[in-house]
């Protein structure tokens, strides 16, 4: 499924190609504007690359037409079990190289570069696909599991879950540009998509919006949610609209450290990021989570500054507030930088952003602190709404009536037609801070 407008559906075949070729690969964001793209070339040290790629084109560049040759395709298979096909040697890897550089989302700042090591990826998918985590089927003879790969393969959630795991289990992975309803909906009944993997705006839509009907949910099996915390509400109201049971499962990660933690296989505890995989150690120091050396953590950097969240005895630093209960699993709060300050009182974006989303008319929103004299930041909203005649008043009161006084929307609320989000869903609230600077 690739309209011709929406590039970057075939990343998968750079992805293994250039690991196959030479051991590494840096994923790109095929939609990033060129000054973006110019940074990130620039900060994985690939400009001689670029330059020699550029110097070996013709000039003018060839016309190249997409679409069905006269004589047919090649048969790409025939060709792998030709004997006469000149393939290049494997290559020689240790666990210490390279093997992947993904960047950040850049939810607070400029997207960071983390290096992931072959040894960090060999640890890390066989603890992913624990039988006590794992809820892929693996294929059989006649049957192979179905998964629709709406998460872009240049961000670890799409790379290392959707893409690398499902493929370890001979699953069919159904690829989609980017998430257009028009597409999503009915590639869930034609290609009966047994495993979704989704971000929580995601799950927003499936029980929101009107096109979306228990229908079209009858092939769903299990829902993968990660990237950012689900509220539990958001997940209860799917499974309540799902024709069947589905097993919803949350995960937790970072670009730095691939995944860390799983909803046990079977054991649902909604709005939890689940249990610590195999292998993973986590500390909790004031409600930051930090992760010792382990063999999946590069430890190395390749952004200025990108990897200063490491404390002096080796611990990670994820920058982000939880709890965890008396059964190991944990929860996420929300980011420590992303707090609003109101007269000494913390305010959780995401708390108010969960109360504003179940509020009748609104379909998504978000929330960032802004300069208050009196009590130093105060919470303003950006609301996309469905009812046209709901009011800012009308969300300030319910908000009231709901939230703690230093969580009103004192900073006011803001109607827009979107939110900024990153390929990844993640909601980029520095940018409507910058958007409430100006």
């Amino acid at each position: 499924m690739e309209p011709p407008h929406c590039p970057g559906v075939r990343d998968f075949a750079v992805v293994f190609g250039g690991v196959f070729a030479t051991g590494r690969h840096p994923p790109h964001q095929p939609l990033l504007y060129c000054r973006r793209a110019s940074l990130i070339i620039a900060d994985a040290r690939l400009a001689p690359l670029a330059e020699g790629a550029l110097a070996l084109l013709p000039s003018p560049p060839p016309l190249l037409l997409a679409g069905g040759a006269e004589g047919g395709r090649v048969d790409l298979l025939e060709e792998a079990h030709d004997k006469n096909t000149p393939f290049a040697q494997d290559i020689q890897v240790e666990d210490d190289d390279n093997c992947v550089l993904l960047y950040s989302s850049g939810t607070t700042g400029v997207p960071k570069g983390a290096p992931t090591r072959q040894g960090s990826i060999r640890h890390n998918l066989p603890a992913v696909l624990h039988p006590g985590v794992n809820a892929f089927l693996p294929a059989t003879g006649e049957w192979q599991e179905t998964v629709l790969g709406v998460m872009p393969f240049f961000h670890a959630w799409g790379l290392y879950t959707v893409l690398n795991c499902s493929l370890l289990q001979g699953a069919k992975v159904v690829t989609m540009p980017t998430f257009l309803p028009e597409l999503f909906l009915p590639a869930l009944a034609k290609h009966q998509i047994g495993v979704l993997h989704v971000v929580p705006p995601l799950i927003q839509f499936l029980v929101a919006h009107p096109a979306v009907t228990s229908r079209d949910l009858e092939s769903l099996r299990v829902v993968m949610c990660a990237a950012a915390p689900c509220p539990a509400p958001a997940a209860h109201a799917l499974k309540e609209k799902a024709p069947h049971p589905i097993f919803f499962q949350e995960a937790y990660g970072m670009t730095e450290t691939m995944p860390t933690h799983y909803t046990p296989l079977g054991h649902e505890r909604l709005g939890s990021c689940g249990h610590l995989l195999p292998g993973v150690t986590a500390r909790v120091v004031w409600g930051r989570v930090c992760h010792p050396p382990a063999p999946q953590y590069p430890g190395g950097a390749v952004g200025e500054g990108s990897w200063d969240a490491f404390t002096e005895d080796g611990w990670l630093r994820t920058g982000d507030i939880v709890t965890y209960d008396e059964d190991g699993y944990f929860f996420v709060v929300d980011r420590i930088k992303e707090l609003i300050k109101v007269k000494g009182h913390q305010v959780s974006p995401s708390e108010v952003e969960g109360e504003l989303r179940a509020l009748p008319g609104v379909v998504d929103a978000g929330v960032v602190g802004v300069a208050d004299e009196r009590a130093g930041e105060v919470p303003k909203a950006f609301v996309v709404r469905r009812d046209p005649s709901l009011t800012e008043e009308r969300v300030q009161a319910l908000i009231a009536s709901k939230l703690a006084p230093h969580k009103h929307l004192k900073g006011g609320v803001v109607f827009v037609d979107e939110l900024p989000k990153s390929p990844a869903g993640k909601l980029l609230r520095r940018l409507l801070k910058e958007r409430q600077g100006e």
